[in-house]
């Protein structure tokens, strides 16, 4: 065989393998990050503080100290993605159900897009958050920090605390209403409320 056509299917061998070990260890990646929601009992890291300044829904900036004894379901979102908006159901529903129970809800508002783009804009976020019924406190998460802080790589994402600060769940991915993912989420918010 000819060398540069022994070079050339060597090379396309080491790309497949490349390709190959890169879809592995990112599916790897994304199926450790979701289902903490199937991690064992027990399975708990503490939950790392936000500081956003800019809040909506709240007369205040929450803090994760301030919420101590509640069980905290945190929203990665953001209003023009729909697979966040078609969670929101889901989420408004969770909100009504167990906030008089001991449940924080907080929306995590995180731009996908640069500032002229309309995500940035606290006036479009509230028209969002009045669209879709959404009455739980909302963070501004304009530099992403927050995003960063907790590793998120995907909208929708969710990171559910428990009472004592501790990350117990996190998944991604839209859920609509009395669906099967909505009923793991439910268990789970059930669970960590009983504690």
């Amino acid at each position: 065989m000819p060398r540069p056509v022994l070079l050339l299917i060597l090379s396309l061998a080491t790309a497949g393998a490349a390709v190959t070990a890169l879809e592995t260890a990112s599916r790897a990646q994304a199926q450790a990050r979701v289902p903490l929601l199937n991690a064992p009992a027990g399975t708990a890291s503490p939950a790392p503080p936000w500081r956003n300044a800019n809040w909506l829904n709240t007369d205040h900036a929450l803090t994760l100290s301030e919420l101590k004894g509640r069980v905290v379901l945190l929203n990665f979102w953001v209003f023009t993605c729909s697979n966040c908006t078609n969670t929101v159901p889901s989420l408004v529903d969770f909100d009504r159900k167990y906030r008089d129970q001991g449940l924080t809800l907080i929306g995590i508002h995180t731009p996908e897009f640069p500032p002229y783009a309309g995500e940035h804009d606290r006036g479009n976020v509230e028209r969002a958050l009045r669209k879709y019924g959404i009455e739980y406190p909302n963070a501004q998460d304009n530099d992403s920090k927050t995003w960063n802080l907790y590793g998120i790589r995907y909208w929708p994402s969710f990171v559910l605390i428990d009472k004592h600060g501790n990350i117990r769940y996190e998944g991604y991915g839209e859920f609509h209403l009395n669906d099967g993912s909505y009923g793991t989420w439910d268990k789970r918010i059930r669970e960590l409320l009983a504690e």
